[in-house]
């Protein structure tokens, strides 16, 4: 896409005004102010505050960003499913991690899974596609 004229003007002047402030060191920008009548705290605060707000607003945006991302991957989910009987779902678990050596399911100090473990596995696996409830019949 072709820049208008105008557009290129801006970008130059932008470019050679940071530039200039890049080259021009705190004390002669403090000076040109103080020559100028200006009040350097009040600057400095309008400064911090314009700052302040800009960044506020960057994690606003991103924050929206980030609950849209989040609703978008939630409306993605398929809806649960109707699960089958807790000893059919542990059938169909042992089944698959017979079938799938590569599927694996650690115990955390020994303990045993509870139902709603056992459950939210259940509910993985279908995710991920390694257990489809059409093949048992569920």
């Amino acid at each position: 896409m072709k820049q208008s004229k105008e557009s290129r003007e801006i970008g130059f002047i932008r470019a050679r005004a940071l530039d200039d402030l890049a080259n021009t060191s705190d004390d002669e920008i403090r000076n040109e102010y103080r020559e100028a009548g200006q009040d350097l705290a009040l600057i400095a605060q309008q400064t911090h505050d314009t700052l302040r707000d800009a960044v506020a607003a960057g994690l606003r945006a991103r924050l929206a960003s980030a609950k849209v991302a989040v609703k978008a991957s939630v409306a993605a989910r398929p809806s649960p499913q109707a699960r089958p009987a807790m000893e059919r779902l542990k059938a169909i678990l042992t089944e698959t991690f017979v079938r799938e050596p590569r599927v694996a399911m650690a115990f955390r100090d020994g303990k045993k899974q509870t139902d709603e473990d056992l459950v939210s596995v259940y509910d993985d696996l279908v995710a991920m596609g390694i257990i489809k409830p059409e093949d048992h019949g569920d």
